[in-house]
């Protein structure tokens, strides 16, 4: 999140064009190593998308037609129970309290169910986070991005309250280290996503 050097800057400091700098930036925030922002606030920033590669490969394999919807929900019923069972027991007490944050900004608006959809992709991506494992957390911040592109239409409020409610029931289960439970809840999860994806726009 860092805001590093100018363009200008950097040409400067390393005795190049702007040009060069430029395509040198468009490189790296393809690979997830800086963010671009425009506008009066705008600017180069450090960023930690390590995922981006990966992401992009899975949406190429996606466009291609080589992996379908199946494919992912196989990916993250092998993946996110393991996820939110070692985040049951790993998780320390800031970890925890972002996760709830997250809840308890969802029920302030649990009638904008964009913004759910959202809050509902961040649980998932903070979850693997409180492994400690970064691994762990660049897939599933792929897998969201991914869900997040090809679902991008999806978007039932009812749904997304229930949803909710179902990850305070797995974020309860972590406070309380019933590793088990909150595998099951989150298993649970993924299978009523899965049950709901066949009437989605979006991956086949």
């Amino acid at each position: 999140g860092e805001k590093l050097l100018s363009e200008v800057d950097f040409a400067k400091e390393f005795h190049v064009s702007r040009t060069v700098i430029r395509e040198a930036m468009r490189l790296l925030e393809v690979r997830g190593f800086v963010k671009i922002k425009r506008g009066p606030k705008g600017g180069i920033f450090a960023n930690d998308g390590f995922h981006k590669p990966l992401s992009e490969a899975l949406g190429r394999l996606v466009d291609s037609g080589k992996v379908s919807a199946d494919d992912i929900f196989e990916i993250r019923l092998l993946l996110e129970p393991y996820v939110t069972g070692e985040a049951a027991k790993r998780a320390n007490r800031e970890d925890i309290s972002e996760l709830q944050a997250l809840l308890d900004l969802s029920r302030e608006r649990m009638e904008d169910g964009e913004f759910l959809q959202k809050i509902r992709g961040t649980f998932h991506q903070r979850l693997a986070r409180a492994t400690g494992n970064p691994v762990l957390f660049m897939m599933m911040n792929a897998l969201i991005e991914l869900l997040r592109k090809y679902f991008c239409d999806f978007n039932e409020l009812d749904l997304e309250k229930h949803f909710v409610e179902t990850h305070q029931d797995i974020l309860d289960a972590i406070k309380n280290k019933d590793a088990e439970k909150a595998r099951q809840l989150i298993a649970n999860d993924i299978l009523e996503i899965k049950k709901h994806a066949e009437k989605w726009p979006g991956i086949n």
